[in-house]
């Protein structure tokens, strides 16, 4: 194989090792993203699920107080 054969052929083997370590980053930030992605979102359901848990304890809260004033009511009649 004459040295320019040779060359083109260590180039075109470089060209392709090259490639194929950047589809590999690439790949790695695409699932680092989603990764990300799917945090964020499960943060906020999470924040979500926080604040629905908080206001039904504030209800569940007041219809307990509701149920004492009632019981007192009730105790005194």
């Amino acid at each position: 194989m004459s040295n320019l054969a040779q060359h083109l052929q260590d180039s075109l083997h470089d060209e392709n090792i090259m490639e194929r370590a950047m589809n590999e980053i690439m790949r790695k930030e695409y699932n680092i993203s989603n990764d990300i992605e799917i945090s964020y979102t499960l943060i906020n359901t999470a924040q979500q699920t926080l604040s629905d848990l908080d206001k039904s304890i504030d209800e569940l809260s007041m219809l307990v107080e509701n149920l004492r004033h009632q019981s007192l009511k009730l105790n005194k009649d």
